[in-house]
């Protein structure tokens, strides 16, 4: 701590959250929220951002709740008007929000005397309790260029480790610069290479630590194992797990994820150490194992899906193929700019080549993501080639993506020996954590481009468990 802490509203939250909400919180979380909330002789708190990481479920969103709830009914606090919660994406950062709100519901009534609360859905949380109009909401990364124009006083940063770029922080942190008294209030489990803002504030804890920099304004409580103990030690996981050494979460369930977890996915959400392995959507040696020649199509599902790059600069055309024994992807046609004098792909020679091979490969549907610049083209030439079209929406290509996957690791998946497939396949990343089972193959996260790889994605899926309104799949005679 630094120096000149007199007092913390820690202990305000504590009571909230027992009082209002029938929780004892663990002593981990009170001394994280005592630490973070501490004031000075002035009664201003001493940190700016205070980051608070460990293990999974060991209650760090409980923390949110309490701190936020107390925020909004609380007499006496620091002189906050705007709170606001942000995560990589508004679902996420609807999870402490629906439970805020359930919170705040029953005890309405006994605080409509004081100024009342108003609780919405969609529009935010408002109170005027006590004479001080609060509000609180939630935003996320897409919604960054809404969040600069916002003066925030307190910030709840969930999941820190998702943010793979600056953006989010960038567009966030200017806005508490002017409040008398902000604080923002970061949580996460531990990261991996992409985790570059959470990486940034972890390295700097260290050397805070260390004496090698002084805090001006910044906080951190992380529980980890060491980084050379056994990670099956019991002592290992108590030190990474609060919850569990406290003996709220039992040890025995937590320990048994090293049978189901991957060796890096265990080290991040167990252990809360940092791991270098959080970029490989497919285990090593996936891809090569899985190369097979073009299968015959007699009596066989085929289908075709496209995608193409943001830019224009290239487009895919991957068919799959679905057997008795699994199916089979490949590469179809392909438009590269590069290969050309033109600086991107025409949407009308994609068009074409759509329908050309629609015509030669006679396919049972035409598959494409909806959200996709080409989606209009492909469409047309579907519909000149009266051939059903698939368009994947969110939900959809989200699942296509997971069973690629799981289908290569099964070896119920095969395909082509194709050098521009093997080198996307490298240079694709997930949108998201993999054991958060909401990632997509991820054009933003990605190191190249990946619209072969998503296309497959896409063929496959379309071939392996089409929607239930598609026709009934073609038979080639």
């Amino acid at each position: 701590m630094p120096p000149g802490v007199v007092g913390s509203w820690g202990p305000d939250v504590e009571a909230y959250a027992r009082r209002e909400l029938g929780i004892r919180l663990d002593l981990w979380q009170r001394r994280s929220l005592n630490r973070a909330l501490a004031y000075d002789r002035r009664v201003r708190l001493v940190h700016r951002l205070y980051l608070t990481s460990a293990g999974r479920q060991n209650g760090k969103t409980v923390e949110i709740r309490s701190l936020i709830g107390w925020a909004m009914t609380a007499a006496a606090m620091p002189d906050w008007s705007t709170i606001l919660g942000l995560a990589f994406d508004k679902k996420q950062a609807r999870v402490p929000y629906v439970k805020v709100m359930a919170d705040l519901a029953p005890i309405r009534r006994r605080y409509a005397r004081l100024g009342g609360l108003t609780i919405t859905r969609y529009l935010g949380i408002r109170s005027d309790l006590y004479g001080r109009h609060r509000e609180y909401d939630v935003a996320s990364r897409e919604a960054r260029d809404t969040i600069r124009s916002l003066s925030v006083d307190l910030g709840l940063f969930d999941e820190v480790r998702t943010q793979r770029t600056y953006d989010a922080w960038a567009a966030l942190e200017p806005t508490t610069r002017a409040r008398p008294d902000p604080l923002i209030f970061a949580i996460s489990s531990a990261g991996d290479d992409r985790s570059i803002l959470l990486r940034d504030w972890w390295e700097r804890g260290i050397r805070i630590i260390n004496g090698a920099e002084p805090a001006d304004g910044f906080g951190m409580t992380w529980y980890a194992a060491d980084d050379d103990d056994d990670p099956e030690s019991p002592d290992a996981i108590r030190k990474a797990n609060p919850a569990v050494a406290e003996g709220r979460v039992p040890l025995g369930p937590v320990a048994a994820s090293i049978r189901s977890l991957t060796p890096s996915t265990y080290r991040q959400e167990t252990l809360n150490l940092w791991s270098s392995g959080g970029d490989e959507w497919l285990p090593a040696g996936t891809w090569d194992a899985r190369t097979a020649p073009t299968p015959a199509l007699e009596g066989q599902r085929v289908v075709l899906a496209v995608e193409s790059s943001p830019s224009w600069h290239r487009a895919t055309v991957t068919v799959a193929v679905l057997n008795d024994v699994g199916a089979w992807v490949g590469v179809a046609g392909e438009l590269d700019a590069g290969r050309t004098a033109a600086p991107t792909v025409q949407p009308a020679d994609l068009e074409a080549m759509v329908g050309k091979l629609a015509r030669a490969w006679s396919p049972a549907a035409i598959a494409f993501s909806a959200s996709s610049a080409a989606a209009p083209y492909v469409e047309a030439a579907a519909a000149a080639a009266r051939i059903p079209t698939i368009a994947l929406g969110p939900r959809q290509v989200r699942a296509s993506s997971a069973l690629f996957r799981s289908e290569l690791i099964g070896g119920r998946l095969t395909h082509a020996a194709d050098p521009m497939l093997a080198q996307q396949v490298r240079a694709s990343r997930p949108s998201s954590a993999l054991e958060g089972g909401d990632w997509y193959l991820s054009i933003r996260e990605s190191v190249g481009d990946v619209d072969g790889v998503r296309a497959a994605a896409w063929a496959a899926w379309a071939a392996i468990a089409p929607p239930e309104k598609q026709t009934a799949p073609q038979v080639f005679a």
